[in-house]
């Protein structure tokens, strides 16, 4: 597969923030209400979940290292550890400690090729085996930075990037439509039941 390239050599990665550090206690120290990433909103499949952010109080206006940016890619340092690109539309989110990010510094690596790489099964193996603590396991944020990814040509990367995004649309399509049958279906039954039994409330 060509030569490969330690994630430390080629990006900066640091942890999120500890939210109980700068989180208001009560509303009159509130300097500003932002969105949260929580592990309920970064979805399995690569995407974060909109509606399964919490706001956050915080004392202050906080460092621009904790807030998300185009381009960034988040590891969840719990299992599953799924990596996630930050899109536009992800923008300006608390990123807490439940997570670390990753921004590249050298152009030799496409944002969507590393993401989908860090997605690949043989990585988490050997972040599961290579992870922290008896209740829940975690990765180090030393794992990330010596983790290896194979450093392949700038169009091959792009060619996997654009498979990778088609790939993304593919399940959330997939996920939106099961919701709708889902939805669906309830309320067929419900029309069913309700026009089959008078006394049905």
């Amino acid at each position: 597969m060509g030569n490969f390239i330690e994630l430390q050599k080629a990006c900066d990665i640091s942890a999120g923030l500890v939210p109980k550090r700068k989180e208001a206690r009560s509303d009159d120290k509130v300097a500003k209400i932002y969105k949260l990433i929580t592990l309920k909103s970064f979805d399995v499949d690569g995407w974060i979940d909109l509606k399964y952010l919490d706001n956050f109080k915080s004392i202050e206006i906080l460092d621009e290292r904790y807030l998300t940016k185009e381009n960034d890619i988040l590891i969840r340092l719990s299992n599953p550890y799924t990596a996630i690109k930050i899109t536009d539309e992800y923008i300006g989110f608390v990123i807490p400690s439940l997570f670390a990010v990753i921004r590249i510094k050298k152009d030799i690596i496409d944002p969507d090729y590393l993401t989908f790489m860090l997605n690949k099964e043989s990585i988490k193996r050997s972040y599961f085996k290579n992870s922290m603590g008896l209740t829940i396991p975690m990765i180090r944020m030393q794992t990330i930075r010596e983790t290896k990814i194979p450093l392949i040509l700038s169009n091959k990367q792009l060619i996997v990037s654009k498979i990778y995004n088609l790939m993304i649309k593919e399940k959330m399509l997939y996920q939106q439509l099961h919701l709708e049958k889902e939805k669906y279906n309830k309320e067929i039954t419900k029309r069913i039941v309700i026009g089959g039994n008078k006394n049905a409330k």
